[in-house]
């Protein structure tokens, strides 16, 4: 089997190639390196898939790169929240422009299979967990999740009208080995592992206590992989989640234990978590300030319970375990870097 994925050189893009290249697929990441790492496209010393396409999904001859291919995952796209606030119409263009371009090109290619990443985020003005695909859905009003809930209509009407095989997978807070702790407003646990690496201490914007659901990268990946090989999600949302959820504080806690450290962190106002983008907040309309307490404190948790029905599948990576995979791998990095 052919698979190309979106958004390849990122972290879940890079190591779900990996996951299907191991198991014998040929696999084509694409990606234009906005928000990629060069890094990723290494896993444990080998190439994380067969060729590196250096295109955006935006491209007028995409189409191009898909001839011959069986299966699209498509990962590209802008995430940081604040980064799709500050500027709209390049989110927009990205993550729907973007995704329509992409199911084009499979229409015309005639791409088997298509799975789109969306996300939890389009439940943040739910408020009955745990969060499940089957009720009714109360529309999110960020620019980022809103730009998801755009093409999760535009899936619907590429499979409603061509009949194109195509599954939406809500992803929840996916972690592991590899995550980029690079980026301005980098992801919880790559920088909760940066600071214990570097005996740093570690600021929350919040009192540590909201709580989310976690998914170990090796979990998304077998799941993505079953809802390839099945007959019956075409058409269908499925949350990638746990039915868990973490504090911020129980999840540093477990990294101190696996680091062998204590380093007392702080806890500052949630309305200074978007400090680093000041333009948010200048002028007469300014970002609210409740709306960001909101998204900072809120709990997310998810239902399986779909996946489980629909795929017999159900996450096997516990936190300790996943954790403790991010520190081994954050050590070995370390080490690396010093013998140099």
């Amino acid at each position: 089997m052919r698979i190309l994925i979106t958004g390849g050189a990122g972290f879940v893009g890079s190591q779900v190639g990996w996951y299907f290249k191991q198991l014998g697929h040929e696999v084509v990441l694409l990606d234009n390196m906005s928000y990629g790492n060069e890094d990723n496209l290494v896993v444990d010393g080998q190439e994380a898939g067969h060729y590196f396409v250096n295109a955006d999904v935006r491209d007028d001859d995409l189409s191009d790169w898909l001839e011959d291919i069986d299966v699209v995952i498509h990962l590209a796209g802008v995430a940081p929240l604040p980064d799709c606030q500050m500027n709209p119409m390049y989110a927009y263009d990205n993550n729907v422009i973007g995704t329509l371009n992409v199911f084009e090109a499979c229409r015309k290619t005639q791409v088997k299979k298509v799975v789109f990443a969306s996300t939890s985020a389009i439940y943040e003005n739910c408020h009955q967990t745990p969060f499940s695909e089957r009720k009714e859905l109360i529309n999110p009003d960020l620019i980022y999740s809103m730009s998801k809930k755009a093409c999760e209509d535009i899936c619907l009407s590429y499979v409603n009208n061509y009949n194109m095989n195509i599954t939406m997978m809500r992803f929840f807070n996916v972690y592991g080995p590899h995550q980029d702790f690079r980026r301005k407003q980098p992801p919880l646990m790559g920088y909760i592992v940066k600071c214990l690496l570097n005996d740093e201490e570690p600021t929350f914007y919040s009192d540590g206590h909201q709580s989310r659901d976690y998914i170990y990268i090796d979990d998304l990946s077998r799941l993505m992989h079953m809802i390839i090989d099945s007959d019956n999600t075409s058409g269908e949302i499925i949350n990638a989640c746990t039915g868990k959820t973490y504090s911020v504080r129980e999840i540093y806690e477990i990294y101190q234990n696996e680091f062998g450290k204590h380093i007392e962190p702080s806890f500052n106002d949630s309305t200074k978590f978007w400090d680093k983008y000041p333009s948010l907040f200048e002028g007469e309309y300014s970002l609210s300030k409740e709306r960001l307490i909101k998204e900072v404190n809120k709990h997310s948790l998810g239902s399986y319970e779909k996946a489980s029905t629909l795929l017999n599948w159900s996450p096997q990576v516990s936190m300790e375990q996943g954790i403790a995979e991010c520190v081994k791998y954050a050590k070995t990095i370390k080490e690396k870097q010093n013998e140099d």
